[in-house]
């Protein structure tokens, strides 16, 4: 299997996708309009204490009030009053775990995180703790040892009341190499210790730039090889990745051939299929993806494929590879928020096991928070998939201005019998001798070939004339009319 990061960079626009075995996984665009603010922290200030939500509104110096739930505050029982935590005007510490998305700002935390290299420090931790993916007891002793006794002998601000967590990363780290990231890590905390004075609300600290954050992730995944088609941003990522002792795997490849990187290995393509709400499966079944505000759904049927006989196999097959592209349509389309999937139905408790199975193995390694629940008694699987940024749609695409963002519109036929029976309302007595229509081509063309004799009728009983009007500037559900 080769995991490969590819990098387009323009002057107004960076794009970094991961494929995988020529398959795109994930994609990821910055046109530097709105940076990321999650994992930001913040000197914030307390405008407003909602006891009905058990939230409050936070100042954080963005353009949107952001929104701290009772929840997300370090310590606080949920069964308190949040006016018993927090109260007007108080000012504290704040990290942002979700970007603002249309009208809503963004989501907070007091629990404090900052990760390195190496470690992650908890603000709301007790205990030094270490990733469950290092399973050699032997090392994770080596480890526990090696991080107290550099605790112990180090002197730290009062303010850092936390602990560490040390990464999978760690696996095999030398002693020099944990003190550089802890030294590292006291460096980001005094910096946020000397900027605490200022007034709020004030940002503290700043997440690293979002493609070095998400490459670091990525590498994480077993990635073999970096491609990058500037040579200025190649530069740079080879210094990032020397800087963080990736040099050895890692030695980003410079992209010069005079062809888009992205259509030389057809990510273009899958881009733009991405955004299309069919998706064809290898067996011959297919999904609709419908993407809406409120929730995700996915359809699940068998397509062409029918297999030796309509039978249970027939949809168990279906069913798992439906399970598998499910999964890579939601990272990729970044969907988020409540995804209910509608798999063909199973009479099989052993073959709706093996579907569900596969399906939380396909997210196994997703980096966003994702609960997914068992199969609903009419043959539903519910997913709740944390909401950090804008889906892919989001990003690239914007509501139609026909449909406001509906995806239908009236037919010809309704808008015909609207005009005829606005005409029919219009009490004219004599005043007018002309009416002009003005709609679009389709809908006058509807009306001149099939409501010729009802538009007659009105011309007798009015006394007044009829002018069919094309009008490309009027939308294709909507008309005029006006007496002349």
């Amino acid at each position: 299997m080769t995991k490969e990061i590819f990098i387009h960079c323009t002057s107004f626009e960076t794009r970094l996708a991961l494929v995988e075995d020529a398959v795109l996984q994930q994609i990821h665009i910055d046109r530097g309009e709105a940076p990321s603010l999650v994992g930001n922290i913040y000197k914030a200030k307390v405008l407003r204490v909602m006891p009905g939500m058990q939230s409050a509104f936070v100042d954080i110096g963005s353009e949107r009030n952001a929104f701290l739930h009772i929840d997300d505050i370090y310590r606080a029982n949920p069964s308190e009053k949040i006016a018993d935590n927090l109260r007007e005007g108080q000012d504290l510490l704040v990290q942002v775990v979700k970007d603002p998305v249309n009208k809503k700002g963004a989501l907070l935390t007091t629990d404090l995180s900052i990760a390195t290299k190496y470690l992650v420090y908890r603000h709301g931790r007790k205990k030094l703790g270490i990733s469950a993916k290092i399973k050699q007891k032997p090392e994770r002793i080596r480890l526990n040892d090696l991080m107290d006794s550099m605790i112990s002998t180090m002197e730290l601000p009062e303010s850092l009341t936390g602990h560490f967590i040390l990464r999978s990363a760690a696996e095999g780290i030398t002693a020099s190499q944990l003190t550089q990231d802890i030294n590292a890590l006291l460096d980001i905390w005094q910096s946020m210790d000397s900027l605490r004075a200022k007034k709020s609300p004030v940002s503290l600290y700043q997440e690293s730039q979002k493609f070095q954050s998400l490459i670091t992730n990525m590498l994480g995944l077993g990635v073999n090889k970096i491609t990058v088609d500037c040579a200025e941003f190649h530069e740079k990522l080879k210094g990032w990745c020397s800087h963080n002792g990736g040099s050895e795997k890692y030695s980003p490849e410079l992209h010069t051939e005079k062809n888009n990187l992205f259509e030389c290995y057809q990510i273009e393509d899958q881009i733009n299929a991405a955004l299309e709400s069919g998706v064809s499966l290898n067996c011959g079944g297919d999904l609709v993806i419908e993407e809406t505000e409120a929730l995700s759904v996915i359809d699940v049927n068998t397509g062409s494929y029918l297999g030796d006989a309509i039978d249970q196999q027939t949809f168990l097959r279906v069913n798992l590879e439906a399970a598998s592209e499910s999964a890579r349509q939601i990272k990729l389309r970044n969907l988020s928020g409540i995804i209910v999937i509608d798999f063909i139905d199973m009479a099989v408790a052993e073959h709706c096991r093996q579907v569900l199975s596969r399906l939380k193995r396909e997210f196994a390694k997703d980096s966003t928070k994702t609960i997914i629940s068992e199969f609903t008694e009419l043959g539903l699987v519910q997913i709740a998939r944390k909401r950090t940024r804008q889906s892919l749609s989001q990003v690239l695409c914007e509501p139609c201005t026909c449909c406001k963002a509906k995806g239908i519109i009236k037919s010809e036929e309704t808008l015909s019998y609207e005009i005829l029976r606005e005409l029919a309302k219009v009490d004219f007595n004599g005043a007018w001798t002309l009416v002009e229509i003005h709609a679009s081509a389709n809908i006058i063309h509807k009306l001149r070939n099939k409501y010729t004799a009802q538009i007659n009728q009105f011309k007798a009983s009015a006394d007044c004339d009829v002018k069919l009007c094309i009008e490309s500037s009027i939308p294709s559900d909507q008309f005029n009319i006006i007496p002349v």
